[in-house]
Protein backbone atom coordinates (compact mmCIF):
# COMPACT_ATOMS: atom_id res chain seq x y z
CA UNK A 1 0.00 0.00 0.00
CA UNK A 2 1.30 3.39 -0.66
CA UNK A 3 1.85 6.13 1.70
CA UNK A 4 1.55 10.29 1.67
CA UNK A 5 4.28 12.11 3.33
CA UNK A 6 4.20 15.94 3.77
CA UNK A 7 7.54 17.40 4.44
CA UNK A 8 7.55 20.73 6.28
CA UNK A 9 3.58 21.61 5.48
CA UNK A 10 1.30 21.08 8.34
CA UNK A 11 -1.83 22.70 6.55
CA UNK A 12 -1.06 20.56 3.52
CA UNK A 13 -0.93 17.62 5.95
CA UNK A 14 -4.28 18.64 7.53
CA UNK A 15 -6.02 18.92 4.38
CA UNK A 16 -5.29 15.40 3.59
CA UNK A 17 -5.68 13.56 6.74
CA UNK A 18 -9.17 15.43 6.98
CA UNK A 19 -9.87 13.89 3.28
CA UNK A 20 -9.55 10.64 5.20
CA UNK A 21 -6.33 10.16 3.56
CA UNK A 22 -3.53 8.25 5.79
CA UNK A 23 -0.96 11.06 6.56
CA UNK A 24 2.79 11.16 7.19
CA UNK A 25 4.19 14.24 8.90
CA UNK A 26 8.15 15.18 8.37
CA UNK A 27 9.20 18.83 9.85
CA UNK A 28 9.85 21.35 12.58
CA UNK A 29 6.68 22.24 14.24
CA UNK A 30 5.93 23.25 17.49
CA UNK A 31 4.47 21.91 20.26
CA UNK A 32 0.92 23.82 19.58
CA UNK A 33 1.40 22.69 15.74
CA UNK A 34 2.07 19.17 17.11
CA UNK A 35 -1.27 18.69 18.64
CA UNK A 36 -2.90 20.10 16.13
CA UNK A 37 -1.64 17.75 13.49
CA UNK A 38 -2.29 14.70 16.00
CA UNK A 39 -6.03 16.29 16.51
CA UNK A 40 -6.26 15.93 12.88
CA UNK A 41 -5.46 12.46 12.47
CA UNK A 42 -1.92 13.23 10.77
CA UNK A 43 0.70 10.50 11.91
CA UNK A 44 3.82 12.40 13.00
CA UNK A 45 6.89 10.24 11.79
CA UNK A 46 9.60 12.52 12.24
CA UNK A 47 9.25 16.19 13.84
CA UNK A 48 11.36 18.19 16.11
CA UNK A 49 11.09 21.67 17.96
CA UNK A 50 14.29 22.83 17.45
CA UNK A 51 15.77 23.78 14.02
CA UNK A 52 14.31 23.70 10.66
CA UNK A 53 14.85 20.96 8.03
CA UNK A 54 18.34 20.12 6.97
CA UNK A 55 20.04 18.10 4.76
CA UNK A 56 20.88 16.04 7.15
CA UNK A 57 17.25 15.59 8.88
CA UNK A 58 16.11 14.58 5.49
CA UNK A 59 17.89 11.24 5.15
CA UNK A 60 14.96 9.97 7.53
CA UNK A 61 13.03 10.75 4.52
CA UNK A 62 15.23 8.68 2.12
CA UNK A 63 14.92 5.76 4.74
CA UNK A 64 10.98 5.88 4.97
CA UNK A 65 9.88 6.10 1.07
CA UNK A 66 9.14 3.25 -1.32
CA UNK A 67 8.26 3.25 -4.76
CA UNK A 68 4.00 4.56 -5.00
CA UNK A 69 4.67 6.81 -2.18
CA UNK A 70 3.60 10.05 -2.44
CA UNK A 71 6.07 12.99 -1.05
CA UNK A 72 4.57 16.74 -0.76
CA UNK A 73 6.93 19.17 -0.22
CA UNK A 74 6.23 22.85 0.91
CA UNK A 75 7.22 25.64 -2.11
CA UNK A 76 8.47 27.38 0.38
CA UNK A 77 11.17 25.32 1.75
CA UNK A 78 14.65 26.63 0.15
CA UNK A 79 15.90 25.32 -3.22
CA UNK A 80 18.36 23.36 -1.78
CA UNK A 81 16.74 20.69 0.72
CA UNK A 82 13.20 20.88 -1.89
CA UNK A 83 15.36 19.39 -4.71
CA UNK A 84 16.84 17.13 -2.07
CA UNK A 85 13.31 15.74 -0.81
CA UNK A 86 12.68 15.38 -4.89
CA UNK A 87 16.21 13.68 -5.59
CA UNK A 88 15.27 10.87 -2.87
CA UNK A 89 11.82 10.21 -3.68
CA UNK A 90 12.12 10.03 -7.44
CA UNK A 91 15.27 7.64 -6.35
CA UNK A 92 13.06 5.23 -4.72
CA UNK A 93 10.35 5.62 -6.87
CA UNK A 94 7.93 7.36 -5.17
CA UNK A 95 6.11 10.78 -6.62
CA UNK A 96 6.46 14.16 -5.67
CA UNK A 97 4.11 17.25 -5.33
CA UNK A 98 5.10 20.86 -4.95
CA UNK A 99 2.44 23.24 -3.64
CA UNK A 100 3.73 26.58 -4.62
CA UNK A 101 2.75 29.67 -2.50
CA UNK A 102 3.79 33.39 -3.36
CA UNK A 103 6.96 34.82 -5.58
CA UNK A 104 7.73 31.03 -6.52
CA UNK A 105 11.52 29.54 -6.54
CA UNK A 106 14.56 30.28 -8.03
CA UNK A 107 18.06 28.64 -8.22
CA UNK A 108 20.39 29.99 -6.45
CA UNK A 109 23.35 29.01 -8.27
CA UNK A 110 23.51 28.37 -12.54
CA UNK A 111 24.39 24.56 -12.11
CA UNK A 112 21.54 23.76 -9.40
CA UNK A 113 18.55 22.24 -11.38
CA UNK A 114 15.53 23.75 -11.39
CA UNK A 115 12.90 22.33 -8.70
CA UNK A 116 9.77 22.37 -11.23
CA UNK A 117 12.07 19.74 -13.51
CA UNK A 118 11.88 17.76 -10.29
CA UNK A 119 8.37 17.93 -9.69
CA UNK A 120 5.94 15.52 -10.90
CA UNK A 121 2.88 17.63 -10.08
CA UNK A 122 3.30 21.03 -9.57
CA UNK A 123 0.01 23.02 -7.96
CA UNK A 124 0.85 26.60 -7.98
CA UNK A 125 -1.24 29.85 -6.62
CA UNK A 126 -1.87 32.24 -8.95
CA UNK A 127 1.16 34.70 -8.28
CA UNK A 128 3.55 32.04 -8.06
CA UNK A 129 6.45 31.71 -10.45
CA UNK A 130 8.88 28.83 -11.19
CA UNK A 131 11.98 27.50 -12.94
CA UNK A 132 11.48 24.17 -14.82
CA UNK A 133 9.38 21.77 -16.29
CA UNK A 134 7.06 19.86 -13.89
CA UNK A 135 5.58 16.64 -15.48
CA UNK A 136 1.95 18.34 -14.61
CA UNK A 137 0.92 21.68 -13.50
CA UNK A 138 -2.42 22.48 -11.53
CA UNK A 139 -3.34 26.30 -12.24
CA UNK A 140 -5.16 27.76 -9.53
CA UNK A 141 -7.21 30.38 -9.58
CA UNK A 142 -8.10 32.84 -6.96
CA UNK A 143 -9.59 32.27 -4.05
CA UNK A 144 -8.68 28.60 -4.73
CA UNK A 145 -7.29 27.42 -1.51
CA UNK A 146 -4.12 25.54 -2.31
CA UNK A 147 -3.57 23.22 0.79
CA UNK A 148 -7.58 21.94 0.27
CA UNK A 149 -6.28 21.54 -3.28
CA UNK A 150 -3.50 19.31 -2.77
CA UNK A 151 -5.18 17.29 0.33
CA UNK A 152 -8.08 16.63 -1.98
CA UNK A 153 -5.98 15.65 -4.62
CA UNK A 154 -3.49 13.33 -2.70
CA UNK A 155 -6.44 11.27 -1.68
CA UNK A 156 -7.65 11.02 -5.37
CA UNK A 157 -3.76 10.38 -6.63
CA UNK A 158 -3.32 7.28 -3.31
CA UNK A 159 -6.89 6.13 -5.03
CA UNK A 160 -5.60 5.62 -8.65
CA UNK A 161 -7.49 8.49 -10.29
CA UNK A 162 -5.82 10.76 -12.71
CA UNK A 163 -5.52 14.41 -12.47
CA UNK A 164 -8.48 15.02 -14.65
CA UNK A 165 -10.95 12.33 -12.91
CA UNK A 166 -10.00 14.03 -9.71
CA UNK A 167 -10.51 17.60 -11.28
CA UNK A 168 -14.14 18.23 -9.84
CA UNK A 169 -13.17 16.51 -5.92
CA UNK A 170 -10.32 19.05 -5.88
CA UNK A 171 -12.37 22.19 -7.02
CA UNK A 172 -14.70 21.73 -4.80
CA UNK A 173 -12.27 21.54 -1.85
CA UNK A 174 -10.36 24.40 -3.07
CA UNK A 175 -13.26 26.72 -2.49
CA UNK A 176 -13.59 26.51 1.34
CA UNK A 177 -11.71 29.37 3.13
CA UNK A 178 -10.81 26.99 5.99
CA UNK A 179 -9.44 23.08 5.34
CA UNK A 180 -12.89 21.03 4.61
CA UNK A 181 -13.60 17.49 5.97
CA UNK A 182 -14.28 15.00 3.49
CA UNK A 183 -18.23 15.24 4.30
CA UNK A 184 -18.12 18.57 3.39
CA UNK A 185 -16.99 18.08 -0.47
CA UNK A 186 -18.15 14.74 -1.03
CA UNK A 187 -21.55 15.16 0.18
CA UNK A 188 -22.15 18.90 0.24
Amino acid sequence: MSRIYVLQSPRMAVAAARMKADVNFLGAVDDQTANWLSDNHVFLRDSWAQGGVTVKRLQRLYHRLFPGDLLIVDGSLPDELMMKAALYARELGARVVIGLKGAGISSESNDAKDVGDLADILVHAPNAMWNGDPRAIVSLEAPDNLEAWVGAMSLCLMNGLGLEQSWSFCKRAAASEELPWYDEVAYG
